[in-house]
């Protein structure tokens, strides 16, 4: 059973959240929790923003949100923000070769008609237009696809070879080559100066399906309380629940993120 978020000690350099059904309420981030992520600035503790969308978002979300970096696309493009060149100014770091990206969008294509071969509902998500590495299908935004027929759509894909995960709305697909946490991982080493063999002085908050590497791989991973809509499914569980969902429970993980402070200290439990 996951412990209540109370029990979480131990100073904190950097909270990385999930955005979907975490940082959103029903789909927008509410007021209340962008002025927390503004507090965490305010008090030293970097915030990053892991998500599933489309590499479009990460560019703009680093322009408009108090955030050092936006890993998109569970990990394939990820935009670092880069200090004294203007607060849009980011590197970007793919989670492949660019040179094998042509060969793997055609094979990516091809899987999409399989998929469709077998499951005739099955679209790909209006922000596929935006993503440069993976693509998504549309079980639970603007489609509505039963939970087997997102499970088929998930099994298809990796059948032929593609890391496939479900979120809260999107079966996303990709090259088996990274996922949320390698991309977080490589945060860690070149943003923070940290090890990716000690995760202790980091957070982790999430919700669904696709965050089960970070809920694996971070020793202080968090979920919001509508993460129990996925509980047996999950490969990986967060050691920490809070009591409300989505962006609520986001806002009790950063308020008791405030009480903890921040540093070096790397004797978290």
């Amino acid at each position: 059973m996951p412990e209540p978020l109370s029990n979480m000690t131990g100073h904190v350099r950097a909270l990385f959240s999930d955005i979907d059904g975490t940082l959103t309420t029903r789909g927008r981030i509410e007021p209340e929790t962008y002025a927390g992520l503004a507090e965490l600035e305010a008090a030293g503790v970097a915030v990053v923003l892991v998500t599933g969308r489309p590499a479009g978002w990460g560019q703009a979300l680093l322009s408009l949100a108090p955030v050092t970096a936006v890993v998109t696309e569970n990990g394939g493009v990820t935009f670092l923000r880069q200090p004294g060149r203007g607060h849009g100014s980011a590197a970007k770091v793919y989670g492949l070769p660019i040179a094998d990206l042509p060969g793997w969008r055609q094979r990516m294509q091809a899987a999409v008609v399989e998929v469709q071969r077998h499951v005739p509902a099955a679209r790909l998500s209006s922000d596929s237009l935006y993503r440069e590495v993976d693509l998504a299908i549309d079980w639970n935004e603007e489609t509505s696809l039963s939970t087997d027929d997102a499970y088929a759509v998930t099994t298809i894909l990796r059948t032929a070879g593609f890391c496939a995960v479900r979120s809260s709305v999107h079966v996303n697909f990709c090259p088996p080559l990274f996922d949320k946490l390698s991309a977080c991982l490589h945060v860690v080493r070149e943003v923070f100066g940290g090890r990716a063999d000690d995760l202790t002085p980091y957070v982790y908050v999430g919700d669904s399906l696709n965050d089960a590497p970070m809920f694996g791989g971070f020793p202080r991973s968090v979920g919001v309380a509508n993460v129990r809509a996925w509980w047996d499914e999950l490969t990986a569980r967060p050691r920490y629940i809070t009591g409300a969902e989505e962006g609520r429970g986001l806002r009790e993980v950063i308020a008791h993120v405030m009480t903890l402070g921040r540093g070096p200290d790397r004797t978290a439990t």
